[in-house]
């Protein structure tokens, strides 16, 4: 992935993400949403347009309202402080700076570069974990500081395979699809029949996405974890508590890479997201 660069351009804020003039239908009324602890997959075009439609309230972007936020890029530029590091992270729709804390007591005793001690070396060791040129997924709750957008308590994971990335994308238009009326809401766990019928349509028969009141997957290995990652966080704070991969394989009788691919699936539909590591989850 470290040579895979298909931005060829840094791209502005008003290119790509999605038109404004999708029309809300009556299954999408913005009223009737509850995203307060909502994982959702956006653009960077999403974040930088979002605003608040009242003071301290939510953000909202394309009729979605924006509390925690996952997406992907291609890292463009590095920034070391030491201490933390500021990523300058492009998607094709926009670019953004994220920063990253660091978690070595080292990093933040000593400066990199310190030309008192030449075998030092040059970057810290949280700027060491990211190169310049590779994809990264971000997840972090959306903020504004000084007029600018932020994302705080930023969780960011090196990007291994890039069909995670055309996986966001596909969550992104699907997320999309259901705040502007296009596809029913599952959360409501109710439907449109005017926008099934649609979709049966245009499609034979045929659905994009899964079903989410299929029976055949109602008890799937997927909804255990997921049922039992929200009562484990059901009250508890993301930055201090998170669900660890051993015991979700050992409550629900579940091998751990299935766990494990489970625990992804999820990630990348925006049920959870990773906090201290790769194998330790929070549910929203």
């Amino acid at each position: 992935m470290a040579t895979y660069q298909p931005y060829t351009e840094y791209s502005s804020v008003t290119g790509g993400g999605f038109e404004t003039n999708d029309v809300v239908g009556q299954s999408g009324d913005v009223s009737d949403r509850s995203n307060t602890n909502t994982l959702r997959p956006v653009t960077v075009k999403q974040i930088l347009e979002s605003t608040q439609e009242i003071q301290d309230g939510p953000f909202v972007s394309y009729n979605q309202e924006l509390h925690h936020v996952c997406f992907v890029g291609v890292i463009r530029n590095i920034t070391d402080h030491t201490s933390n590091i500021y990523l300058t992270v492009e998607d094709g729709t926009g670019q953004i700076e994220v920063r990253k804390w660091s978690e070595d007591a080292n990093d933040m005793a000593s400066g990199p570069g310190d030309d008192s001690d030449p075998t030092k070396d040059s970057s810290s060791q949280v700027a060491q974990q990211y190169q310049i040129g590779t994809y990264v997924k971000i997840f972090g709750a959306l903020k504004e500081f000084g007029g600018k957008k932020n994302i705080q308590y930023a969780v960011i994971k090196n990007i291994e395979s890039f069909n995670e990335v055309l996986t966001h994308h596909l969550e992104v238009i699907k997320w999309h699809a259901i705040a502007n009326g296009k596809l029913p809401d599952p959360s409501t766990g109710g439907s449109s029949s005017q926008v099934q019928e649609g979709q049966q349509q245009s499609t034979s028969g045929q659905s994009l996405f899964v079903s989410e009141n299929d029976s055949s997957s109602s008890r799937s290995p997927s909804d255990r974890i997921l049922e039992f990652c929200k009562k484990q966080c059901e009250g508890k704070d993301a930055n201090t508590f998170a669900v660890p991969i051993p015991l979700i394989s050992q409550s629900l009788n579940i091998d751990e890479n299935t766990t494990r691919n489970c625990c992804a699936t999820l990630t990348e539909q925006g049920f959870i997201y990773p906090t201290f590591d790769d194998n330790h989850f929070f549910a929203i």
